[in-house]
């Protein structure tokens, strides 16, 4: 929002320098970002008349002009050539720097002198049109300065409106800061709309049929206008303020939008079919063509102007071609000054990708009670620069009187939070000052009486807010505390988190994280393993239909990551996430259940290509050494895995993760079945783990073994066991045996052929020996390989491949 401080000061009186102004109004929350000072530079460019213009005696392309400066009648030598005796001209004097850093001296060219230089646009930093001198209006004042003649002895103030504060969104309100700030009385225009002739009523009619889209609309006429150009002193404020003039109808509209903050629209009375005005929902297939000349397809959510036959206007957004005021034609105009609901107004603009300075207004919440106050001024303007004659009366169609809301403070509560000792006499004096009626039921309670363009105004609280910026934040005293620093204890599960990420994107991982909303379909993909309908939560009053449920697992985000994934042509993945999922309780006065899920997908290539190593695509095996060496990292050990027949696994390919005889996860690959309902045409590997068990091993403290001096010894060992024994099931049997001078047992080959005979396999271990106090001899380790291979046979039933 730029706001002119010339423009201000018309409002209320400032005795402060611009700079000042700007910090305070910053420190009330109204943050200025930056402050022009329109004629910096100029100030010594006056205004001075060419008594006479003749060629240079000795350059064909340069004149030479005696200029009248006022005081005394100078020489200039100029290029340009655009200008004729009698013109008045900005002089810049010797002695003057200009806005480009030109800095004049008094100068002989070709042997004549030149006092000075009459300036372009382009040297006085206002336009790029340096091709000529400019030429002022013949009535400017020879001798006054070129800022005042064109309005630039002024400060543009550039400010940050936040969106609670549509009040500010105009000059009177920016001042009723300033007035706030400053203590000084704020003046309000002089409007006289002095109706005559027929009345608003006799020239047209208004029909509202939506009072919730559009509880007030306003509407006066303005006959026998001449649309024509505006004044400088209009056409200067609009510029400051960034705003184009056009003509002086549209200018009027635009300035009361800058001065009262109430957005108006102009109509071409005659233009509008039976001289009516309908506000109605759009109807479905309804085009617009608006002045901006893009047609605009409505939808039955929009809210319209309308006449007897066609929409004339976007409410609160932007008017129609079709009923436009323009120069050649119009001579009546029907203003409208209205209020439309602001999330209306919002919606429509962001469905049109339309945004305009009256939606931007409108849908932060106009004043609701300024209808008629903007109708007027805007026509008293009209009457006074258009030469229109305004028709006695308006027409105000509502749905009933404006209800001001009336909000309790408490002082008590007021200097708590604040940290202030503030009387209640200087609370009320500080509403007085932001234009707020009090009233005191008791020596503690203030009743404020919010005026209707303080939208923002809803709360207690609020009007605390408002108390602490206007005495001033940088004023409320800041008490010294002291407080004990205590050392936190380690939070075992957030260390449990970071371990578990920073070991799986050690090891090639990448972390997803998904939202924990989902929808019954998606579940539905996976089968119902995975959930129970009963204990499914659903979250009340979403706004998605497709997202209304806690989800349970995280299989389904995982799956849908992959497919999302090789759909954008990434074929090698490896993912994993650590999330929470939720369920209901058994019991229904119970807490829903809450519960820490690891889930892993791979699928693609084992390792990038390169030459250096052997290319293959990723397997159970590969998953399951993932998890194994997880398991390590966060101290787990004695984890198996059992063959997991369930449907959502390929045939073989499914295993249940065992931890001290509890299930606490799953892994294996995932079915052709449900790869075909994620639209996944590659293998996937998937693991999901209940963390919750894993906790209980967590060791504060890391343990560690002295290395043995000694050497170390190794014997091989091949097992032919049924298809049936599975690996875990074996080492369940000689992980005992890690004791005394066994130190590792490691599997390095499975064999099964026709060499062992069918439903067999050969498992091959080698198994280390060592002693941490002497070097073994051989009748030591051959005697202890002797026992755990007769403990073997007998455990297994297996045989000795020799």
């Amino acid at each position: 929002m730029k706001v002119s401080l010339n423009w201000l000061r018309e409002f209320v009186d400032i005795d402060v320098d611009p700079e000042e102004l700007g910090q305070r109004l910053t420190m009330a929350g109204l943050e200025v970002d930056r402050i022009d000072y329109l004629g910096r530079g100029l100030e010594q460019v006056r205004v001075a008349r060419i008594k006479s213009v003749r060629q240079h005696p000795n350059a064909d392309r340069l004149v030479v002009c005696e200029v009248d400066k006022g005081e005394e009648t100078v020489q200039i030598v100029c290029g340009a050539k655009n200008m004729k005796e009698n013109d008045k001209v900005a002089l810049a004097s010797p002695g003057t720097t200009l806005p480009n850093g030109l800095e004049l001296k008094k100068a002989k060219i070709r042997g004549e002198v030149s006092c000075g230089m009459m300036c372009s646009l382009a040297e006085m930093g206002l336009g790029e049109d340096h091709s000529g001198i400019m030429i002022l209006p013949q009535d400017a004042e020879i001798g006054r300065p070129i800022t005042e003649v064109l309005g630039l002895d002024d400060v543009v103030y550039d400010i940050e409106i936040t969106p609670n504060r549509p009040d500010c969104l105009s000059i009177l309100g920016v001042a009723r800061e300033v007035g706030a700030i400053l203590n000084k009385k704020v003046r309000f225009p002089d409007i006289k709309a002095v109706g005559d002739g027929k009345t608003a009523a006799e020239w047209t009619s208004v029909t509202i049929e939506d009072y919730d889209l559009c509880p007030r609309y306003a509407a006066r006429i303005i006959d026998g206008v001449k649309p024509g150009s505006s004044p400088d002193w209009m056409r200067r404020k609009l510029e400051a303020c960034g705003v184009r003039a056009i003509n002086n109808i549209v200018d009027i509209t635009n300035y009361v939008l800058l001065e009262l903050g109430h957005p108006l629209h102009a109509f071409d009375y005659h233009k509008l079919s039976e001289n009516r005005i309908v506000v109605r929902p759009a109807v479905s297939g309804e085009v617009i063509t608006t002045i901006d000349g893009e047609e605009r397809k409505l939808t039955p959510d929009m809210l319209v102007i309308a006449d007897s036959f066609k929409p004339v206007a976007i409410a609160g957004v932007m008017g129609g071609a079709n009923s436009e005021v323009e120069p050649a034609t119009t001579t009546t105009v029907l203003l409208e000054s209205a209020y439309f609901k602001p999330s209306s107004v919002r919606r429509t603009a962001r469905q049109l990708g339309l945004s305009t300075e009256a939606s931007y207004r409108f849908e932060r919440g106009a004043d609701p009670d300024i209808q008629l106050i903007a109708a007027d001024r805007a026509a008293a303007l009209m009457a006074q620069l258009a030469g229109g004659t305004i028709a006695s009366g308006a027409i105000d169609a509502n749905k009933g009187p404006v209800e001001k809301k009336s909000v309790t403070l408490r002082v008590k509560r007021l200097n708590d939070l604040l940290g202030t000792a503030l009387s209640q006499g200087e609370a009320e004096e500080i509403f007085r000052r932001l234009q707020i009626k009090t009233s005191s039921p008791d020596n503690d309670r203030i009743e404020a009486e919010i005026p209707t363009f303080r939208v923002d105004l809803e709360r207690e609280i609020d009007l605390i807010e408002e108390v602490g910026r206007i005495y001033g934040y940088q004023n409320i005293p800041t008490p010294q505390s002291r407080a004990s620093v205590a050392a936190m204890p380690p939070n075992s599960v957030f260390e449990f988190e970071n371990e578990t990420k920073r070991t799986l994107t050690g090891l090639g991982l990448y972390e997803i994280i998904s939202c924990n909303l989902i929808n019954r379909k998606s579940l539905e993909k996976i089968g119902d393993r995975f959930f129970d309908s009963e204990k499914l939560l659903s979250v009340l009053d979403s706004d998605s239909s497709e997202q209304n449920l806690l989800r349970p697992t995280l299989l389904v985000d995982a799956l849908a990551t992959v497919a999302r994934n090789l759909n954008q042509n990434q074929a090698d993945i490896k993912l994993f996430e650590l999330g929470r999922v939720h369920v209901a309780a058994e019991h229904q006065d119970e807490l829903p259940v809450e519960r820490l899920l690891l889930s892993l997908a791979w699928c693609g290539r084992r390792s990038a290509e390169s030459w250096g190593l052997k290319q293959g695509q990723v397997d159970f095996f590969d998953l399951k050494g993932v998890i194994e060496k997880y398991f390590e990292s966060v101290n787990v050990t004695g984890a198996l895995f059992k063959p997991d027949p369930d449907p959502f696994f390929r045939a073989g390919m499914g295993a249940s993760i065992m931890l001290d005889g509890t299930r606490i996860g799953i892994a294996g690959e995932v079915s052709r079945e449900v790869r075909e309902r994620f639209d996944i045409k590659a293998r996937v590997f998937v693991a999901e783990i209940d963390t919750q068990p894993l906790l209980a091993y967590q060791k504060q403290y890391a343990e560690f073994e002295r290395l043995s001096v000694f050497p170390s010894t190794s014997r091989d060992i091949a097992l032919v066991v049924d298809q049936s024994i599975s690996y875990e099931r074996i080492m369940s049997v000689m992980e005992p045996m890690r004791r005394g001078l066994v130190s590792s047992i490691e599997l390095f080959d499975c064999y099964r052929g026709d060499q062992i005979g069918p439903d067999k396999k050969s498992l091959a271990f080698s198994i280390t020996y060592k002693s941490s106090d002497r070097t073994l001899t051989d009748e030591e380790v051959e005697k202890n390989h002797a026992n755990i291979i007769k403990k073997l046979v007998h455990e297994l039933n297996c045989e000795i491949r020799q």
